[in-house]
């Protein structure tokens, strides 16, 4: 068992499939600076959480488009010399696991004001009912219900 456990580790990439190909490749190549997605909420600063150094993927796919960023990613240092970014051992198969995987990459959208001011409201809402609940169960008398 203790021979199979390295070989297996080995070939776990290559048994994924097409998209995770490219998020693996994402993960070997790219995932020390960058992140594929926009995280949601705003990161804990007090936990010791390492920060992404390069912009997020999705940002980036704003400006450029993935043929651009392919040619990046082809030859980093052709285009910009002081760069950190280094794709050295990414496969041919792999940068086209790795486009395909940027392409797929999404982010929702900020909710809207009103979405925001209707959660708002909510959130009131059932506040006030929760506060209103306990003030109507703590007028009660405590004899209640008792013969």
């Amino acid at each position: 068992m203790k021979r199979l456990t390295p070989l297996l580790l080995l070939l776990l990439p290559a048994l994924a499939g097409a998209q995770d190909r490219g998020a693996v490749a994402f993960n070997k190549a790219c995932a020390q600076c960058h992140q594929a997605r926009t995280p949601t909420e705003k990161p804990n600063t007090l936990l010791a959480v390492r920060q992404p150094v390069g912009p997020y993927m999705d940002q980036v796919l704003k400006k450029k488009d993935l043929s651009e960023v392919r040619t990046w990613v082809e030859s980093p240092h052709r285009i910009n010399p002081k760069t950190n970014c280094d794709t050295r051992l990414l496969a041919r198969d792999d940068l086209d696991a790795l486009t395909s995987y940027l392409s797929t990459v999404v982010v929702a959208p900020p909710p809207t004001r009103r979405m925001r001011l209707r959660k708002q409201m909510d959130e009131q809402v059932s506040a006030r009912n929760r506060a209103a609940a306990e003030d109507k169960a703590k007028s009660q008398p405590k004899t209640q219900g008792k013969k």
